[in-house]
């Protein structure tokens, strides 16, 4: 009996062994930098075609706002439309390689630098990360399976923290609080003295603004803004939103709601109002 069970065991080591699959191969390591390697060559050289060669008819590209590219013609067309554009000065630092049997995970970063080809269009400067799932192919060489991209740079007009934005929300807010309680102190202190008020066509200054709001004959019973959205430019920011009161004046139900956009600027640490734009919904 201790025979079956040893040979039992030793068909289940062989079995295993046959079975076990190589972990992170210097040679599978190797090939994969130098795939790599070959992108960035082919990206900073504008090489399209470069670049697809490294990918199948079934890689999933997923890049910073943009469409999930898939396929290596759809990614040779993108990228070709890129590079008629912008002339890329572009690495990837590789982080790790981790390789078992015949499916490899790289990651890394990616600074990159993009300076436009022609007049009128805008060049940009980007860092971030990337995560890339390789797949060994029947000829025994590595292609590009999935692709992760990632930008650690906020979305336009957002800052990293998020402070500004929530400071020129936390104004609008009380903007709109002020004008049930008829607040005009609260209000001068968010406006700055060049402030403008545009109103359907017509125009107030800052003095006019705050004397409306303090004679204001419209019993306001609540009064809020929502669906706002922060752009922070350094010292300048836009916010737009939708403004909605309800009031009666004189017995008579007056009340509106208007979309508006703001433009603020900081001045010695304090966002300021200096123009508004405001467009009656209903």
């Amino acid at each position: 009996m201790k025979t079956t069970y040893a040979v039992i065991l030793c068909v289940m080591l062989l079995l295993f062994s046959a079975c076990a699959q190589k972990v992170n191969d210097p040679a599978d390591v190797q090939a994969i930098k130098k795939s790599i390697d070959d992108y960035v060559k082919a990206s900073n050289a504008g090489d399209a075609e470069g670049v697809a060669a490294l990918m199948t008819d079934k890689t999933i590209v997923a890049l910073n706002n943009a469409p999930v590219l898939v396929g290596k013609e759809a990614i040779k067309s993108a990228y070709g439309g890129f590079f008629s554009q912008f002339k890329l000065e572009f690495s990837a630092p590789i982080e790790d390689v981790r390789v078992v049997g015949d499916l490899a995970v790289a990651r890394g970063t990616r600074p990159a630098k993009a300076t436009p080809k022609a007049q009128g269009v805008a060049g940009f400067s980007d860092n971030g990360s990337w995560i890339l799932v390789l797949a060994r192919q029947n000829d025994g060489s590595w292609k590009w399976d999935w692709v992760v991209s990632n930008s650690n740079q906020p979305l336009p007009g957002n800052t990293a923290s998020g402070e500004d934005e929530s400071a020129l929300y936390r104004l609008e807010r009380d903007w709109a609080a002020a004008n049930p309680k008829k607040d005009a102190t609260l209000l001068e202190k968010i406006l700055a003295d060049e402030f403008v008020f545009n109103l359907n066509g017509g125009v107030q200054n800052k003095k006019q603004a705050l004397a409306e709001i303090k004679n204001n004959p419209a019993n306001i019973e609540s009064a809020a803004n929502s669906d706002m959205k922060a752009m922070v430019f350094g010292d300048t920011a836009t916010v737009h939103g939708l403004y909605v009161e309800k009031s009666t004046t004189n017995g008579k139900d007056t009340s509106k709601q208007v979309r508006w956009t703001d433009v603020f600027v900081r001045r010695q640490g304090r966002w300021l109002c200096v123009t508004s734009y405001v467009t009656k919904v209903q």
